[in-house]
């Protein structure tokens, strides 16, 4: 699979950004589950179309959502992803992407690891991949 250098920076934003994606997720359930309701004008009118199970009305709810369902697979994706590294991925991880928003140089995770610039960059370019396939990207 070849990514384009816009594609490897949105993975990357994902890595980086895990938890606002988790805010503006929780968020979004929020949105959709305590919607504005305009004021019944209808007095003594009709029943309304919708089945009265509020449980299934809000699975639905979220179900349909492409918003909500974009941003669940994106952080369950990097989730599992992260959950199947091994070591030296997830020192990556969190040196490059987890800590104080990526600031990290690949030479200082490198130096960490013992690697040179190129492997640990290799090493990334795997896991954008997989990150890539896990959230069904490409």
């Amino acid at each position: 699979m070849k990514l384009s250098r816009h594609d490897i920076q949105k993975l990357e934003d994902y890595w980086i950004n895990l938890e606002e994606y988790k805010k503006q997720l929780k968020y979004r359930e929020w949105e959709l589950l305590n919607p504005h309701q305009a004021e019944d004008t209808n007095m003594g009118g009709g029943r309304a179309n919708r089945i009265s199970d509020t449980t299934g009305n809000r699975a639905i709810m979220l179900a349909e959502d492409d918003l909500y369902k974009n941003l669940q697979r994106i952080i369950n994706g990097i989730e599992r992803l992260y959950i199947s590294l091994n070591d030296d991925e997830k020192t990556i991880v969190d040196m490059r992407y987890r800590t104080k928003r990526g600031y990290n140089e690949w030479e200082d995770i490198a130096y960490e690891l013992g690697y040179s610039r190129r492997k640990v960059l290799k090493i990334r370019d795997n896991l954008i991949d997989r990150t890539a396939l896990e959230i069904k990207f490409v």
